[in-house]
């Protein structure tokens, strides 16, 4: 390739060296659609690896500096999500108190709308869809209730294999959701002591980069 990834000089890198380093090297990566051409980057970096501690020394700084900025991301998420639940709230009093005024003094059109007109816009209101509020769930009748159960799926098929099956039929065409979930827990202890269960295996770990 033309010119390094990692620059290659004496001095450390600088902050604004590590700027430019991340960004060059994620828009080569970015360009580097290829798996072949992606791994070839990756060994020119293993190759300037094995060659001085300089270079490591760069790669690690590269990489602690790669985690500071996912560091500062995630805190600029933080604030932008807080600036808009922010922004929302405003938003809701504001049209909460239009929507009050509205209903208040504006005079209902002929169709019984009531709205403010501006020279570039209209506000109107309008009423929304009648809502269920649930004052009281405990109080509230079982039949008009939804339950939900997290068993083993084996309770579940021996509880449908104790009904007849008409009465297994109808039982199943009232379940509104069925879903399986894996035990990934309990199937991984079970594989560790060898034990063979079918349409699962044991994936052993892959290796971390650990850096100190």
């Amino acid at each position: 390739m033309g010119a390094e990834l990692i620059p290659n000089r004496a001095q450390g890198c600088t902050l604004y060296e590590l700027e430019d380093t991340l960004q060059a090297f994620a828009n080569t990566i970015a360009l580097a659609e290829a798996p072949d051409v992606r791994q070839l980057m990756l060994e020119e970096i293993g190759q300037a690896l094995r060659k001085t501690k300089e270079k490591r020394d760069r790669v690690v700084a590269f990489l602690r500096h790669c985690g500071q900025q996912l560091e500062f991301a995630d805190a600029e998420i933080e604030r932008i999500q807080k600036r808009k639940d922010v922004i929302a709230r405003i938003c809701e009093e504001l049209e909460c108190y239009l929507v009050q005024m509205i209903d208040q003094f504006a005079v209902p059109d002929q169709r019984g709308i009531k709205r403010l007109e501006g020279n570039l816009s209209i506000m109107r209101i309008q009423k929304n869809p009648d809502s269920v509020l649930i004052t009281d769930d405990r109080a509230l009748p079982v039949e008009w209730k939804d339950i939900v159960l997290t068993m083993p799926a084996h309770v579940w098929v021996a509880l449908l294999q104790r009904l007849a099956k008409d009465e297994c039929t109808l039982f199943e065409q009232k379940v509104k959701k069925s879903e399986f979930r894996p035990d990934k827990k309990a199937i991984a202890n079970e594989l560790k002591k060898g034990v063979e269960i079918p349409g699962a295996d044991l994936k052993f770990g892959d290796l971390r980069l650990v850096i100190s």
